[in-house]
Formats: structure tokens, sequence, C-alpha cells
């Protein structure tokens, strides 16, 4: 999960949909271990939380090389969606890492937000 933003897109896919399936298991530990961001864990032990926090740190460094980051942003989203072709995108696997952090976070709040309890909603 730390080399997200250097990894196949294809595969950043496929980690993220296996992250979100085990998060939207009905099981306490998985959903404590993967959804509860103050669990207490031994000092060697990492949380998902805590490891999306450190890439999201890592991932803050990294584009501050990027010039017009939010416009290569939008065009490796038209280029994943197929709308433009273009595929000499300079840190075309950066972006796309970006962009899958960002659904994948998407996806693990929606999936907090339906395993809520109702009293708390």
């Amino acid at each position: 999960m730390m080399s997200l933003c250097f990894q196949p897109y294809e595969l950043n896919l496929q980690l993220t949909a296996v992250l979100s399936r085990l998060s939207a298991f009905n099981h306490p530990l998985l959903h404590e271990y993967l959804l509860n961001p103050y669990i207490h864990l031994s000092h060697c032990c990492r949380s998902l939380f805590s490891v999306l926090v450190r890439l999201m740190g890592e991932s803050v460094q990294r584009i501050q090389q990027v010039s017009s980051l939010t416009d290569r942003l939008l065009n490796a989203r038209r280029h994943l969606l197929g709308l433009e072709h273009n595929t000499g995108l300079e840190h075309l696997t950066l972006l796309r890492g970006l962009i899958v952090l960002e659904e994948f976070c998407k996806e693990l709040a929606a999936i907090a937000f339906v395993k809520l309890p109702l009293d708390q909603q």
C-alpha cells in the first residue's frame, strides 16, 4: 500500500478492491482494524489509517514537483475514462496513484458510514 503512487494502475485497483471488500465484510475485528483510526496497536504494527496518513504525506511531497497539478490530474482522469488519448502524460504513474488513493478514501468513508450504528448517524 505504501508504494501506491509508484505501482502500476491495475495493481493499485486490485489492492484497493481487496481492502474495500475486507472493510465491507461484517466482522468486528476486521472492522476495527481497517476502519477505526483510534485503534491501539503495538509499536511495530500499523493500521490502515496510519498507512494512509503516511502515504498522503509522501504524496504531498511528491506532488510539489508536478507543475499544473490540477490540470494534469484532470487530464489523467480523462485518459483513464478513455476521453483523452494522449499517453505522453508526465508523472502518469503518480497521477494515477493519486486518483486511486482519492477514490479509495471515498470508498472507505462510504463503507464506514454505512456500517455506523443508526444511533450515531
